[in-house]
């Protein structure tokens, strides 16, 4: 099955580091304050070369894997910082290769401090989606979002978030990216977003793993604490029970997976990850978050300049990456929610001594999530129609003794030594 599997490796979405700089420097970001520092010998913006050999290997791959639908993500440092022409010239040389036959898809993930009403118009015009980095609450935002004065954004934001919120041409209103902080308060965090009428958020867990894990988080866990579950547990509880309320990406992706759908992100579930990195000098990469294991770490030697998508997805580091929510370690193999979680992300399972063979560090804050919401929907359900599915819910504390039974039986998968091999 696994070799089947290879033969369909494949690329569907691309994110385009359109600048490896950036207008703020948040403490806890993955491309400059977890150790990488490739970014230093990387042009600062991406050349018009570069995208047009991305457009280029990207109509071949699409044509080869015979792909209708492609997704270019704009990121950054700060995308923006590309400037206008940038985003001009890229849809314009991507439309003209790719349609009919591919529909290419735009977004763009911003801090939002440069959005204005002109920004916004050009990305209504080019049809890219918008998406904003926001912490909550001013007070939290600005304890870790800051630009490189020492001052907070939060007030920055806001104002490029209602130029985009105000923008009549933009198709789909911003959404909101917010990393948890467990010291902010929960309920007010979300209830802030809500008073700014955002209509999208998706909470990220901090891009940490077991060597950059802080000692206090490595003393919280050692107490059998889930700070990140209750935190996320606590909003899902007053998001579940409103009517208009705004979508939350984890929290309906969850509920989708557990019901057999696909987790829409690469972060959760138990589907293939079809993404490549493209940074401003070319090179092709496995995902940017794998920066935060280590100096150098998602650098393979491949670039659209003179490799395709193909030999670039034949790294190993690609490929474990593309099958990340299906190679697991033996303890996440016995867990009763593995087809809804499949792991966690891949960064979060990093550690020297065993490479990603591992359970992530939030492991069991996201058991108790996921169980928690796997609950309260079944709960829902006549117990008649649950019987008829083979459908029962399991608690938190069910959980954790089915794994522990379950783990001492489970054979180890004969791909440990790729996990470890990192």
């Amino acid at each position: 099955m696994q070799n089947l599997k290879q033969d369909r490796l494949k690329c569907t979405s691309l994110v385009v580091k359109v600048a490896s700089r950036c207008n703020i420097n948040c403490s806890y970001c993955y491309m400059y304050n977890l150790g990488d520092q490739t970014y230093k010998n990387q042009p600062k913006i991406m050349s018009h070369e570069v995208v047009n050999a991305t457009i280029i290997k990207t109509k071949e791959n699409c044509i080869k894997n015979n792909i209708k639908t492609f997704v270019f993500a704009f990121h950054g440092g700060e995308p923006m910082l590309g400037g206008m022409d940038f985003y001009r010239h890229f849809v314009k040389l991507a439309n003209e290769q790719l349609l009919p036959e591919v529909q290419p898809i735009y977004a763009i993930q911003t801090n939002g401090i440069m959005l204005t009403d002109e920004w916004c118009r050009l990305f209504a015009k080019l049809n890219i989606e918008v998406g904003i980095s926001m912490d909550g609450l001013p007070e939290d935002h600005d304890k870790y979002r800051l630009d490189h004065q020492g001052k907070g954004t939060h007030s920055k934001v806001v104002k490029g978030l209602e130029a985009a919120q105000n923008c009549l041409d933009l198709k789909k209103k911003p959404g909101i990216l917010s990393v948890i902080n467990y010291d902010a308060d929960p309920i007010k965090t979300f209830l802030h977003f809500c008073v700014l009428n955002v209509q999208s958020i998706d909470f990220l867990f901090p891009y940490n793993n077991y060597e950059t894990l802080s000692d206090d988080l490595k003393k919280t866990y050692l107490k059998n604490e889930t700070p990140y579950g209750d935190w996320l547990i606590s909003v899902f509880n007053t998001w579940y029970q409103q009517k208009d309320r705004p979508d939350i990406r984890m929290f309906s992706g969850i509920i989708n997976a557990i019901f057999g759908g696909i987790y829409p992100s690469d972060l959760l579930g138990d589907h293939e990850s079809e993404l490549l990195v493209i940074e401003t000098d070319g090179g092709i990469e496995a995902v940017d978050y794998l920066k935060s294991c280590g100096h150098a770490f998602t650098k393979a030697g491949a670039n659209v300049l003179t490799n395709d998508f193909e030999e670039a997805m034949d790294t190993d580091l690609a490929k474990l990456y593309h099958f990340g929510h299906t190679k697991l370690c033996t303890k996440c193999l016995s867990c009763p929610v593995k087809e809804v979680c499949g792991g966690g992300n891949l960064a979060s399972r990093y550690s020297k001594e065993r490479g990603f063979n591992n359970v992530s560090i939030y492991c069991t804050d996201l058991l108790k999530l996921i169980t928690h919401i796997q609950c309260t929907i079944l709960s829902e359900f006549p117990i008649d129609i649950l019987t008829k599915l083979h459908v029962s819910p399991i608690s938190y504390e069910e959980a954790l003794v089915i794994i522990h039974d379950e783990e001492i039986t489970t054979i180890a998968p004969n791909y440990i030594s790729e996990l470890e091999s990192f």
